[in-house]
């Protein structure tokens, strides 16, 4: 199947809690590879890492939730301790000949991804609270997912306008504002849109024409764009307005189609991100991936029946080479079940790692393909037209 980026810019602008996510966003990985500078590795010159499933401690560590990444860390480092101290036991040259070829090269690679993924840990924990409180940032975050506390989401941007933090982050909350609660309502809109010009300047507007032509940030419709509808011929009884969005690209209502895929978990009390049991722990259990949903939906019912009604919400065309009645025929016990996923405008590791989670408890082999890696950052990269300050 293939899922335009388009429907789903929600995910990408969410902060990431993932290891892997994290270390997309913090130092970026490029075709795999990412690169350490002395704050993590301590040397002068920088060092490169390859990061695969080749290596045992990244792949224990890749899909975890940030918060349960150091515990294990520091199991494995106590585990790569004890490997090293085995030497003082030995008692003939043949068990030390034994233990240089067998086992002394591996805990020598070990100790290496160790040391460089507890010092990008260490540098991931400054960065993301450097100036700011990130449990609040993510708490804000998931209440504009809820779609709850729109007061107390606006009062939190305007602190970081002024106190100038990253105006990328704070451009990332004003999109996530505008798309959950399908735009700002006009005079909020006005207000934010002033103070962030005033804060990062006014070579700014070209930027926010283009999130505006994007449907990633807009203004809610004003009353003269409201319409009546119901009512008698005499001009009695109820009517009722509604907003025209005909105009507009990004014509998606988040919180009925949040509300038809359950993407916000009910019960987040009993959430247990070491032992994970749905794909909305990559989000610390507050949100599942809308994109990742619509797959397992998908999936679950063999045919697009079920999310149609969620697509014409989002006002997102969908193609099918096969009716929307079909179903697969085919035995899942005696074949291996593969999907092939493309994300059409790129996909982050967060819903890499969704999917990996899903494949995992529904028995798929899912194969991700993409035409590139984004980030919110990345996403917003794109439109904009100045280089942050």
């Amino acid at each position: 199947m293939i899922i335009v980026t388009r429907v789903d810019y929600v995910t990408p602008l969410c902060s990431q809690v993932t290891y892997e996510g994290l270390l997309d966003e913090v130092f970026g990985i490029q075709s795999g590879c990412i690169e350490f500078g002395h704050e993590v590795s301590g040397r002068d010159q920088p060092v490169k890492l390859m990061l695969t499933s080749q290596d045992e401690i990244f792949e224990e560590i890749r899909n975890r939730h940030f918060t349960n990444v150091f515990s294990f860390l520091s199991g494995k480092a106590k585990e790569v301790q004890s490997g090293y101290d085995k030497r003082h036991q030995l008692e003939s040259v043949r068990d030390m000949k034994d233990f240089v070829a067998n086992d002394l090269k591996d805990l020598k690679q070990q100790h290496k991804s160790l040391a460089l993924f507890i010092g990008a840990s260490e540098v991931i924990m400054s960065r993301k609270t450097k100036g700011i409180d990130f449990e609040e940032l993510l708490r804000v975050e998931y209440n504009m997912l809820e779609g709850v506390s729109r007061t107390e989401s606006i009062n939190y941007i305007e602190e970081r306008l002024n106190r100038q933090f990253n105006c990328l982050q704070t451009l990332r909350l004003l999109c996530l504002l505008s798309l959950t609660q399908d735009g700002i309502p006009p005079k909020e809109y006005k207000s934010l849109k002033t103070q962030f010009l005033h804060a990062e300047g006014y070579d700014w507007m070209l930027t926010f024409h283009n999130l505006k032509k994007l449907g990633l940030l807009k203004e809610q419709a004003d009353q003269h764009s409201y319409k009546s509808i119901g009512g008698s011929k005499g001009g009695k009884g109820a009517k009722m307005a509604v907003p025209s969005f005909g105009s507009l690209t990004w014509k998606s209502s988040f919180q009925t189609a949040s509300k038809s895929l359950k993407l916000i978990p009910k019960d987040t009390e009993n959430l247990d991100l070491r032992f994970p049991t749905d794909m909305s722990y990559v989000f610390g259990g507050a949100y599942t991936p809308l994109s990742c949903k619509l797959v397992e939906q998908i999936l679950n019912k063999c045919s697009f029946e079920d999310v149609d009604p969620v697509l014409k919400t989002l006002s997102i065309p969908r193609f099918s080479m096969m009716p929307a009645s079909a179903r697969f025929k085919a035995d899942p016990n005696k074949y291996l079940r593969v999907v092939l996923v493309y994300f059409l405008g790129g996909c982050t590791y967060s819903e890499i790692t969704a999917l990996r989670f899903l494949g995992k408890v529904k028995g798929y082999k899912f194969i991700i393909a993409t035409t590139s890696i984004i980030t919110g950052a990345r996403l917003l990269d794109q439109v904009t037209e100045v280089t942050p300050k």
